[in-house]
């Protein structure tokens, strides 16, 4: 079929499909559709940064590492994995989260050293581009945009620039003895040190063999492996008890805690502390009888000094130095390699309790203002007096949710809008060095709370509504300035009917969230449904159906990350479940361009 009559193919299509029913769900499904008729398919793996500098080897009891992707024998075994298994697009991840890059840059640092191992010098894009392309195989380069350092290491461009960090609005609450002692305690879910003793409420209830990390809701790396062999050794753990009044009522050791459960009084709280300090500070200044008082105190940090926030160091992409630095070096990497496509990931807010810096306050103040000068009604009395208890402020009672101001609703707006005149920018930079060159980023498929971190990765066409929308925020949406957009479907059950036959909601599935995110995408850029190989450890069948689910209900799937599927030998499996080798929707000329003509 020439180029001609493919266009015009597609274009009858395309308006027949949407003659077929209801116009709104049409245009959900327009580009499942019309891809699968001619029959492209994203197939998409992703290389990480730094999870592949090396590969471990394991002899004797001893581990060894061994350069991979900064070699060109490990470029090319990778690249031949992938055709092997008929994946058609490599995600190269060139700035990972640290701010140091893997190809030759004149702007950002270049990754010398990772966890303490010396980094070979080497263009890693460069080498998967010549490799990738030799193969048939489409290279995009990926670049974690806003986040330009890693907190574990105290390295990057935001800690040489501190100015350019993002400010996180933070929460310290305390517990007040008699004696005017104070101890740090933290709840669940705020932005708090994750190390300091956790406030428990009374709907939760302590195992002696249950250590702190294991409890559901933590943000910890072991959260959930608590068992019954995790038993805690006398003295390691202390938990104090208080009543509806905070009078302390218990000190417990966990070890004593013999079978039985450990709970809050009704409307109490329990306080469970682990390090030194902490059960020294219970031990000196609490005894049974005392009434201790809570106190709430917040503040305003840079990230690299927050506690709450665990690896990567946001930048503000307000700051007109930061946001120049970004550009200047995703049009770098466009005018020298010659890539299929460039990817956006982190290009977002680090949570919902960022940026809170003066410079972003003072822009929030001058857009509500602009909105005021030709708007409704509905906005002649948004006026920023308190910042930022306007927008949200921290509950006093531990454990309830956060008090939402009057202009909560108006600052996701601004975020969103924010974050999408960002995007708008790199399309145009990219768009003028090469007209033809793809982009695409990686986003979580929890589109419902993904205002959080400040993005409406949706179109302005979708269907969707919830509470937290203003009128305006659909506006907001992206998708239209992307090529393709995988969402994250990181769950480790793949279909719904799975999910029901477990008894368990459809809602934590791979193949709902990938229907979701069709849904918010609305047909303005293709999706492609991210799987994440750690959700399924030694079960090749669920993965292969997870894959499935994706390809189903999006137009491809992504892979994350190639270093787990070597860890677990799952080629065969990508293989076996998708035998026959397709292009990705981008390649098919005017297929995207034919889709969104379709919605009009």
């Amino acid at each position: 079929m020439n180029y001609i009559n493919r266009s015009v193919f597609l274009s009858l299509f395309a308006a027949a499909y949407i003659g077929t029913g209801v116009q709104a769900q049409s245009t959900v499904t327009l580009a499942r559709g019309l891809t699968a008729a001619v029959g492209a398919q994203g197939r998409l793996i992703w290389i990480d940064g730094t999870a592949n500098i090396f590969r471990s080897h394991k002899q004797n009891g001893n581990v060894t590492y061994t350069d991979y992707t900064t070699t060109r024998e490990g470029v090319a075994k990778i690249v031949a994995q992938c055709k092997a298994a008929h994946i058609n697009t490599l995600v190269v991840d060139v700035k990972p989260l640290a701010g140091q890059v893997l190809y030759a840059s004149k702007l950002a640092p270049h990754m010398t050293e990772w966890q303490k191992k010396p980094v070979r010098d080497s263009d890693v894009l460069a080498a998967f581009i010549e490799e990738g392309h030799k193969a048939g195989l489409q290279v995009d380069a990926s670049v974690n945009v806003l986040s330009e350092g890693h907190k574990y290491y105290s390295v990057g461009p935001a800690y040489q620039h501190t100015d350019w960090q993002s400010v996180v609005y933070t929460v310290d609450r305390g517990l007040m003895a008699p004696n005017g002692a104070r101890l740090n305690v933290r709840v669940s879910g705020e932005p708090a040190d994750p190390d300091a003793p956790q406030l428990l409420r009374d709907d939760t209830a302590l195992l002696a063999s249950e250590p702190v990390s294991g409890m559901v809701g933590l943000e910890s790396t072991d959260a959930g492996k608590g068992g019954a062999d995790a038993s805690i050794a006398l003295g390691k753990q202390t938990n104090l008890i208080l009543d509806s009044s905070n009078k302390v009522t218990g000190v417990v050791d966990s070890a004593l805690l013999g079978d039985d459960p450990l709970t809050a009084p009704e409307s109490g709280h329990m306080v469970t502390a682990s390090r030194l300090t902490d059960r020294d500070w219970i031990s000196k200044n609490v005894h049974v009888g005392d009434r201790l008082r809570l106190d709430l105190r917040t503040d305003r940090k840079l990230i690299a000094d927050a506690p709450s926030e665990k690896i990567a160091c946001f930048v503000n992409p307000l700051h007109p130095d930061a946001r120049k630095y970004e550009m200047d070096m995703i049009r770098e990497i466009v005018t020298n390699y010659n890539i299929d496509g460039i990817v956006l990931d982190r290009c977002r807010y680090s949570n919902l309790y960022n940026d809170f810096s003066d410079r972003t306050r003072d822009a929030f103040v001058r857009w509500l203002e602009q909105h005021q000068a030709h708007a409704s009604s509905r906005r002649q009395h948004d006026k920023l007096n308190r910042f930022p208890e306007d927008i949200f402020a921290f509950a006093q009672t531990p454990g309830d949710p956060i008090i939402k101001g009057p202009l909560f609703k108006p600052w996701l707006e601004f975020r969103a809008q924010t974050i999408h005149d960002f995007v708008a920018d790199v399309a145009q930079i990219v768009h003028s060095i090469k007209p033809g060159i793809a982009m695409g980023t990686y986003v979580g498929s929890w589109y419902p709370k993904y205002y959080e971190v400040g993005v409406n990765w949706g179109s302005s066409r979708t269907p969707l509504r919830f509470s937290w929308f203003t009128s305006d925020y659909p506006q907001t949406g992206y998708a239209e300035y992307f090529d393709w957009i995988c969402t994250g479907c990181y769950y480790k059950t793949a279909t719904k009917e799975d999910a029901r036959a477990d008894g368990q909601s459809e809602y934590g599935t791979v193949e709902y969230a990938a229907e979701l995110s069709n849904t918010a995408v609305a047909s303005g850029a293709f999706v492609y449904g991210g799987i994440y190989v750690l959700d399924y450890p030694g079960k090749p069948g669920v993965f292969a159906k997870a894959l499935d689910a994706a390809a189903r209900q999006t137009q491809g799937w992504m892979v994350f990350d190639i270093s787990q599927v070597d860890d677990y030998n799952y080629w065969p499996v990508i293989e076996k479940a998708f035998p026959t080798p397709t292009v990705p929707p981008g390649a098919v000329p005017d297929l995207l361009q034919s889709i969104r003509s379709a919605r009009q």
